[in-house]
């Protein structure tokens, strides 16, 4: 895989419910063997440096936190409290959870083989 160096511009930005923000960029026109390179890289996690083109920058502002991406688990608990609000917040949620989770816990020990 390729990296990219390229003039662009920031075209806008969104804050997210995570925390973080959706940037988009708008780059200038580019060849096919240019746009195939970006195409590459979509979906990967990459290092970005954004510094202007005039001027130069009063200091390097590092942001060290890391992309994360959601485990497993932290997925199906987010599935299962769309569920849950889907089905008008039955009880509460703390028990929809544990009862729903209990049931898929159980559900596989049956899978597994006998002693």
């Amino acid at each position: 895989m390729r990296a990219i160096t390229c003039e662009v511009q920031i075209t806008g930005c969104s804050t997210r419910n995570d925390g973080s923000l959706g940037i988009r960029i708008a780059t200038p026109e580019l060849t096919v063997d240019e746009k195939a390179a970006f195409m590459e890289l979509q979906g990967h996690n990459l290092k970005l440096l954004l510094q202007p083109m005039t001027g130069e920058p009063a200091e390097l502002k590092d942001v060290k936190t890391e992309m994360e991406t959601k485990t497993p688990s932290m997925r199906m608990r987010g599935c299962l409290y769309r569920l849950w609000e889907h089905m008008q917040k039955p009880g509460e949620w703390e028990d929809f959870y544990r009862r729903r989770m209990e049931a898929f816990i159980n559900g596989i020990k049956h899978e597994l083989p006998q002693p």
